[in-house]
């Protein structure tokens, strides 16, 4: 799908692919079309439990030590994390929000909401943008 981002036009296919060269997030979904705005791209990804195992255990966490809740929202916040890392791959004047909404205990991963957009369009409605595909993939 083609966003309109400022004065320039940016498909989300290309987006989609920064995002799986730049990270260890998958892509579950393009969400673009179901943000209901022109200029927005927004993505359902996914990222596996073990590779954020692996990055929790090199900081020094004990796994074993952890109790599942804690461990659950270590996941989460990890998560997110990488996700707005990803913020230095994308165009000049990008914003964007990404939030963790489950654990996927069959796949063996985090689930998260993308959504980025150009910086003039702001946070407010960005916010309004997760909140409401949040409400739908949840």
């Amino acid at each position: 799908m083609y966003v309109i981002f400022k004065d320039d036009i940016i498909d989300s296919n290309d987006i989609k692919e920064i995002i799986l060269d730049n990270s260890e997030f998958n892509i579950l979904e393009d969400m673009s079309l179901r943000s209901k705005r022109e200029d927005m791209l927004a993505f359902n990804m996914s990222i596996s439990i073990d590779v954020l195992n692996e990055m929790l255990k090199d900081d020094g966490y004990d796994l074993e030590e952890e109790n599942k809740e804690e461990l659950l929202d270590e996941y989460m916040d990890l998560a997110d994390t990488l996700a707005v890392e990803l913020e230095e791959y994308m165009p000049e004047r990008t914003i964007l929000k990404a939030y963790s909404y489950k654990y996927d205990e069959v796949e063996g991963c985090i689930k998260l909401v993308f959504v980025m957009c150009h910086r003039d369009i702001g946070e407010l409605k960005l916010s309004d943008i997760v909140k409401r595909l949040l409400s739908i993939v949840g």
